[in-house]
């Protein structure tokens, strides 16, 4: 019997951060629907586009996955051809990801506030999908972490807002994709969102690194300029 009737609540409950996301995995087979719709999420097609055009043209290999859960969404950057470490704080979630995906992606255990760990695998992207909420009490230290100790890395972040007022928790950081990137504080190479019903799906691509940005933004123009 589920210690909660909705998966939801094992995260966020009544405006607060509950965070019981192991024994959440463990009441439930696929929390947040991630086999049955992560597969056709735009957000998620953006953001495997976007390493695509990384590893294409700018030579990124490494990637660690925040949040991973199950693995699809790791899985499906493995298949592009990059090397990925998926982290989650549920050793039920990564079990579970190692018996799906293990092949072809490397799975660990670990906090997203163990800073060490993503350093320790020195990626070339860091990627956040939808995990953004849950870790509001660390996401300045991780941010103050990646320009100092990382500052070469790409941040690739997908995250849901919701309609003003329907929002309880997160609201004192940021609600909307503008003040996402303002907090963030980086020099985004590209950003955009999808709205629906209950909201909108928000991505953007951000670097610390001033050369990146202008060679990022050099292979743009050079697209455009071979058009007619």
């Amino acid at each position: 019997m589920p210690k909660y009737e909705r998966y939801q609540d094992y995260a966020i409950r009544d405006g607060r951060l509950i965070g019981e996301f192991e024994q959440m995995y463990r009441d439930f087979a696929d929390p947040w629907h991630q086999t049955a719709h992560d597969q056709f999420a735009s957000e998620k097609a953006v953001g495997i586009s976007l390493l695509s055009r990384l590893k294409a043209m700018h030579g990124i290999g490494k990637v660690v996955d925040l949040g991973c859960g199950l693995g699809h969404y790791s899985s499906r950057m493995a298949a592009i051809g990059l090397d990925v470490v998926g982290i989650d704080v549920s050793a039920t979630a990564i079990e579970k990801a190692r018996s799906l995906y293990g092949q072809s992606v490397e799975f660990v255990g670990g906090k997203f506030e163990d800073f060490a760990a993503i350093e320790k695998n020195r990626p070339d992207v860091i990627v956040m999908a939808e995990i953004t909420w849950y870790v509001l009490d660390h996401l300045r230290s991780f941010i103050d972490f990646c320009k100092l100790r990382l500052p070469n890395t790409f941040l690739l972040h997908l995250l849901t807002t919701y309609p003003p007022r329907s929002q309880q928790y997160g609201t004192k950081w940021f609600t909307s994709l503008p003040e996402i990137k303002d907090y963030f504080g980086m020099r985004y190479l590209e950003s955009g969102e999808i709205h629906y019903a209950g909201g909108a799906k928000t991505w953007f691509l951000g670097t610390w690194n001033a050369g990146a940005e202008t060679a990022w933004n050099a292979t743009i123009g050079a697209a455009n300029l071979s058009r007619p």
